[in-house]
């Protein structure tokens, strides 16, 4: 397990790595052993290149091809839309990122 994946989604701070020669800048979501047994982190991609799209949106990473990783100081808010904590993809999860519980019935929901 790379700890540093971890402790990036856990303050949700952006990541910096090479993958597959590029430069990718990303928002870490989630991190564990993928159904075909490699660790894998899903993220949204907000910089960098890409052999095949450069355009921001969802990505699935695997962290062995990952190289050069940094936590960057710069936090990211909240997830983004279209995040699945319960990716089935994942048949073990090492970290993610916790949703809020539902607002109680009588409280407006947070404006986060």
């Amino acid at each position: 397990m790379n700890y540093l994946v971890c402790d990036a989604i856990r303050v949700r701070r952006l990541l910096r790595f090479i993958y597959d020669g590029y430069e990718r800048i990303v928002e870490p979501h989630l991190y564990g052993i993928n159904s075909a047994n490699h660790e894998m982190l899903s993220a949204y991609l907000i910089a960098g290149w890409s052999a095949s799209e450069g355009a921001p949106g969802w990505r699935s990473y695997l962290v062995r091809d990952m190289h050069d990783i940094h936590v960057l100081a710069e936090p990211f808010p909240r997830p983004r839309p279209g995040y699945n904590p319960f990716d089935r993809r994942m048949r073990q999860i090492y970290c993610r990122i916790e949703l809020p519980p539902p607002p109680a019935p009588d409280r407006p929901p947070p404006l986060w």
